[in-house]
């Protein structure tokens, strides 16, 4: 029997004919190579041949670190008693520009080739039926467009771009200390401005443009979601053989590492020259690591309704012939009586009755949200890293061994 949902797939198929699009999308996929920066970065041969990231990241430190410190060594601000805040005692310039930034360019190498294996994967299992590919590719073809989009690259461009410090002051300012940007009373410096128009938007943008390219393959989980995947309720994976795409989703976690270096130096700099005591810092710290393991499951859970689906079919399934199979098991075996019969023995009987019970198990542990305790860990462990780094920095080493010592105690 059809369902509604078997039909608004094939609704979907029929407008979208085979011949109509290039399957070999499907081992092309990418959601880096593509866009005006991307092309821009080819031009200047920044990216290719991909991934280039050594000459990248030192272009991109070149432009946005190099020119504050040229620029505080000539204003005497880059070390020294000058400023209240000079740029080499700045943990936020470390954490942005030396470590976020260079993690941020580093992330399209670790996590595109495991987009790539999740889409080819799709086309090549089995998951995607036949009648279904043509839907398949269309949402592929679309995704790419928009990751190509020259419109969402410009409008990506002027939000980071926008002049922030006219609205947060604290963009640049330091409350009640001179720092190698400027002051409430002076202005920025030559640094500052640097750093305004030039460092901070070309971070922004980086960023953006990552959260662009979330949502874009947020959006391509639930397309294919809506497909009428082949599911297989025995799969061991206890995700109906999806397991390969929560494998890969916890590689975005590099990237709230990387946030989280941005957010390392903010608090380090609080500590250090503002006096706010660092258990102040525990509630942001433990709310930023929830909150990040929140946003790399988020798009996965586009997958609980088919999940769910295919669970629910399982074991309406398998319970109708586990009845039969158990009954037809205990009419020649179990109600005997007696001793146990000799032909039991040698039988393959019992290993069938087993066997199944372990089918009929793996479908009923089928995990609706797809989720796993080593996406957790990997998540939380990527995003506390630069956090937890800070915390070792600015405690003394016998309150470590102390605390150390309380726990193995």
């Amino acid at each position: 029997m059809e369902t509604a949902h078997a039909r608004e797939t094939s609704s979907m198929s029929k407008l979208h004919p085979v011949s109509t699009f290039d399957s070999s999308i499907a081992d092309r996929f990418s959601l880096v190579t593509g866009g005006p920066f991307y092309r821009a970065l080819v031009r200047m041969r920044l990216a290719e041949p991909l991934p280039n990231l050594r000459l990248r990241t030192a272009v991109f430190v070149l432009l946005t670190w190099v020119p504050l410190l040229a620029l505080t060594l000539v204003d005497g601000t880059a070390i020294g008693s000058k400023v209240g805040i000079a740029l080499l005692r700045d943990f936020s310039v470390y954490g942005r520009f030396l470590l976020g930034l260079p993690l941020l360019i580093v992330a399209e190498a670790i996590i595109d080739p495991w987009i790539q294996r999740v889409v080819s994967t799709f086309n090549t299992s089995g998951l995607v039926r036949d009648e279904d590919r043509p839907a398949y590719y269309a949402a592929l073809a679309k995704t790419k467009r928009l990751e190509d989009s020259a419109l969402a690259e410009f409008i990506i461009a002027l939000l980071a771009a926008f002049p922030l410090f006219l609205l947060f002051e604290s963009e640049w300012r330091s409350n009640g200390v001179t720092a190698w940007h400027g002051s409430t009373s002076g202005g920025l410096s030559p640094a500052g401005w640097w750093f305004t128009f030039v460092s901070s938007p070309i971070i922004r943008f980086i960023i953006f443009r990552w959260l662009w390219r979330y949502a874009l393959w947020t959006g391509l989980l639930y397309k294919i979601a809506k497909l009428n995947l082949n599911m297989m309720p025995v799969h061991p994976d206890h995700f109906g053989g999806l397991g390969f795409v929560v494998l890969a989703q916890k590689f975005f976690g590099i990237l709230f590492m990387a946030i989280g270096c941005f957010m390392a130096g903010q608090f380090a700099n609080s500590i250090v020259y503002f006096g706010m005591p660092f258990v102040a810092t525990n509630g942001p710290m433990v709310a930023y690591v929830v909150l990040a393991v929140v946003l790399v499951v988020a798009p996965l859970t586009t997958l609980s309704p088919r999940l769910a689906e295919t669970r629910r079919n399982g074991l309406t399934r398998y319970d109708q012939t586990g009845r039969h199979l158990t009954g037809a098991f205990d009419a020649k075996w179990g109600q005997r009586g007696g001793p146990l019969p000799d032909p039991l023995l040698g039988s393959s009987d019992p290993s069938t009755v087993i066997d199944y019970v372990s089918s009929y198990e793996v479908i009923y542990d089928i995990q609706v949200i797809p989720v796993t305790r080593e996406l957790v860990i990997q998540v939380a462990a990527l995003a506390a890293a630069p956090l937890v780094l800070i915390w070792i920095l600015l405690t003394p080493v016998e309150q470590i061994v102390a605390g150390l010592f309380k726990m193995v105690l």
